[in-house]
């Protein structure tokens, strides 16, 4: 537990940055009023916040940011409202997570320093640190999915915690539409499993999820909308985002993978420009190619916890039990890999990935026969994460 703890301290640490970071709505507001009117540029994260601020005011979920369902910007509003801090209970979330993730590693990983791992890993992760120090939507998608993988594990040996996991899952596609590969986990698990009964009762589960995902909207009903009104506004939704990801330019299928695998973002252009302090005046001055790298990349996490759920797929011919974490992020990768993605669409699976991971090592590790070597190398591994988390920073791009 001491260790658990530290890990979480050290988390904090890194995320220090939102204890300084205040909210103030009017200048958010006003920022967004000239964005409005052709001025300037507004990033998500602060789009997000002003939609949370006035979710929380009473404004219907329709009026503003609707290519995006409601909750996650409501409990953007709530830590505005309770703190005037527009990150601080995304961070909250965040640890949450990752305690979560520490007690499904206990189901499976008992041993030290194993149950241990996928919340280090987690924690360490520079596209976690950050998404857990900014208003984005992705931090509470992430803390709703790995909840509904604790509650689809529960719900094997007690099916009292069935419809719980369809309550999470529409939580969590309450707050971005990317997790919807929740709901096509439990048809497949059942079918590996043979287990009839609870196929069959899956369409009935499935309006826990649907009713769940509705009632978000409530103060959209309440501002005299009706469910023809809801149909159509979700239908405007998939068509903002069939425009975003589908007909303005797209890369090949799988492209997402290339990045996650490689950390290689694709081909770029970089102007270099010249700074005169003068006459405050900027000149370009050449132009190079190369490749635009992610700044978040860990090459000795993500490529790995992509074959290892792809090598955890074979071991559930032995332990089934684990059949939702592989099946889970590769049904995510799946589902993100057509269109025009990014990166942080697969923050949601990057728990079930770590799980993964962290569970071939275990097997590996108690497969070996040569307990120095399995040692060394194990230390040396954790060792090395941390380096790279807390020590490395790659340049924006190379030059080619």
């Amino acid at each position: 537990m001491a260790f658990f703890i530290g890990i979480l301290i050290f988390f904090l640490v890194r995320c220090r940055s939102v204890f300084y970071t205040d909210f103030q709505p009017e200048i958010f507001l006003e920022e967004y009023t000239k964005f409005s009117q052709g001025q300037g540029f507004y990033s998500d994260d602060r789009l997000y916040a002003l939609a949370g601020w006035m979710y929380v005011h009473g404004t219907s979920p329709d009026k503003i940011n609707a290519a995006h369902p409601p909750l996650a910007k409501y409990m953007i509003g709530f830590s505005e409202f309770a703190f005037m801090n527009h990150v601080m209970l995304g961070l909250v979330i965040s640890v949450i997570t990752l305690t979560i993730v520490y007690l499904i590693s206990r189901r499976f990983l008992s041993a030290f320093p194993f149950a241990l791992l996928p919340t280090l890993l987690l924690s360490l992760d520079e596209m976690y640190i950050y998404f857990s120090s900014v208003s984005m939507l992705d931090i509470y998608a992430t803390f709703f999915t790995t909840l509904s993988l604790l509650l689809l594990i529960l719900s094997e040996k007690r099916s009292r915690a069935a419809p719980l996991f369809y309550v999470a899952a529409g939580l969590a596609l309450s707050c971005k539409w990317t997790t919807v590969f929740l709901l096509a986990l439990p048809p497949l698990l059942h079918v590996l499993r043979r287990d009839w009964r609870r196929l069959r009762t899956y369409p009935l589960y499935l309006i826990i999820a649907a009713l769940t995902y509705t009632a978000t909207y409530a103060a959209f009903f309440l501002a005299g909308n009706g469910i023809q009104d809801f149909i159509d506004l979700q239908w405007r939704m998939l068509g903002i985002h069939q425009e975003r990801r589908l007909e303005a330019g797209t890369p090949r299928p799988f492209w997402i993978l290339l990045n996650f695998l490689t950390g290689i973002e694709g081909p770029t252009k970089v102007q270099i420009l010249s700074l005169n302090p003068g006459n405050r005046t900027i000149t370009v001055i050449g132009r190079e190619t190369g490749l635009s790298l992610l700044e978040w990349y860990n090459p000795l996490t993500w490529p790995l916890s992509f074959s290892a759920s792809l090598l955890a797929l074979y071991y559930m011919r032995w332990n089934r039990q684990i059949a939702a974490m592989p099946m889970g992020f590769l049904l995510l990768l799946a589902s993100v890999s057509v269109g025009k993605p990014f990166i942080w669409y697969l923050l949601p699976g990057l728990p079930f990935a770590f799980l993964s991971l962290v569970f071939v090592i275990n097997s590996i590790y108690l497969e070996s026969a040569n307990r120095w070597a399995r040692r060394t190398t194990l230390g040396l591994y954790i060792v090395s994460i941390i380096v790279w988390s807390v020590l490395v920073d790659l340049p924006p791009y190379i030059k080619t």
